[in-house]
C-alpha cells in the first residue's frame, strides 16, 4: 500500500500466508546461517542470510521496524512447504534482526539465541473529543490492525448496528471490488470512532445525504478517504476500476459524514 507524507499511513497489509497465527508471541530465534538460507530458499525469497543481514543493518539505521524489511524479500508471495517452515523461517529472521538491533557483534555460522519476546501492540489511541486529525486516524488504524480480537469484536457491532448501511452499499450497483471498498472503508470509519469512545447509531437511508457538504465531514476523513482510494486502484488483487472511481468517492464520502453525524 501507498504511504503519502502528510497523510495517515496504513500499515502494510500482510501478504497471504507469510505470517504465523502466532505472530504476536512468536519465539525470536536465529539458529544458523545455513538454516536460514535453506529456508529462504524453499520460500522463494529474492535474497539469502547475507542479503538479509545488509538490509536490516539499513532498518535499524534508520529505525524502521522489520516487518516491512521481511516482507520485501519476496516478489509475491512466501511459499511453504508447512505451517512449520512458515514458524522456522519467521522466528530465524525476527530473532536476526533481535541481534543485528543489538549491535553486537556474532558470528552467522554459529547458532545464536535471543529471547522470546512479544511485538509490541500499538497502544489504544486517545478519547476522541472533537474531529479526528490526521495523527489520531493513524493511531486508531494501526491498534485496529494490531489487535485481532478487538477487530473482531468492532466487525460484529458493525455487522448488528449497521446492517441498513451495508444494504444501501449493495443497492448503488458497484462492482464486487467497488462494493468491497466502500463496505471495508466504512467499517474502518466505524471502527476507529469507536475506538476512540464514541458510539455511531445505525445509519438509514434518510441520514445519508444526497450531495456532499464542504465542512460537514472532517478534513481528515475526507483525506482518509481519498488516499484509500490510490491505494485501492494501484492494489494487486482485484483493483477498483478507475472509471468506477468518481461514483464509489461519492458514495464512501457521502456515507462516511453519515457516519460522522451518528456519532454520540
Amino acid at each position: 500500500m501507498k504511504k503519502r507524507a502528510g497523510k495517515p499511513k496504513r500499515p502494510a497489509k500482510q501478504k497471504k500466508g507469510t505470517a504465523s497465527p502466532k505472530d504476536d508471541v512468536l519465539e525470536r530465534r536465529f539458529n544458523s546461517r545455513a538454516e536460514l538460507d535453506t529456508l529462504l530458499a524453499k520460500s522463494g525469497a529474492l535474497g539469502d542470510t547475507e542479503d538479509v543481514v545488509g538490509a536490516f543493518k539499513q532498518a535499524v539505521a534508520k529505525g524502521v521496524p522489520p516487518q516491512p524489511v521481511i516482507m520485501a524479500l519476496w516478489q509475491d508471495e512466501p511459499e511453504f512447504a508447512s505451517p512449520e517452515d512458515a514458524e522456522q523461517l519467521f522466528s530465524n529472521l525476527l530473532g536476526l534482526y533481535e541481534l543485528v538491533a543489538s549491535g553486537t557483534n556474532f558470528d552467522l555460522s554459529a547458532q545464536s539465541t535471543v529471547a522470546s519476546s512479544k511485538r509490541q501492540r500499538a497502544p489504544t489511541p486517545e478519547p476522541l473529543t472533537g474531529a479526528p486529525d490526521d495523527a489520531w486516524l493513524e493511531s486508531a488504524w494501526r491498534h485496529l490492525d494490531d489487535a485481532p480480537k478487538e477487530r473482531e469484536r468492532l466487525g460484529h457491532a458493525f455487522d448488528n448496528r449497521q446492517d441498513a448501511l451495508v444494504s444501501l452499499i449493495d443497492a448503488s450497483e458497484l462492482s464486487d471490488a467497488g462494493f468491497a471498498f466502500v463496505r471495508e472503508l466504512c467499517f474502518e470509519i466505524f471502527a476507529m470512532l469507536e475506538l476512540g469512545g464514541r458510539h455511531l447509531r445505525t445509519v438509514h437511508e434518510e441520514d445519508v445525504p444526497q450531495t456532499l457538504k464542504d465542512d460537514a465531514l472532517p478534513d481528515a476523513v475526507r483525506r482518509w478517504v481519498d488516499d484509500a482510494l490510490v491505494e485501492a486502484e494501484d492494489a494487486d488483487e482485484h483493483p477498483l476500476p478507475e472509471d468506477e472511481h468518481p461514483d464509489v468517492r461519492d458514495l464512501a464520502l457521502r456515507l462516511a459524514e453519515a457516519l460522522w453525524q451518528s456519532a454520540t
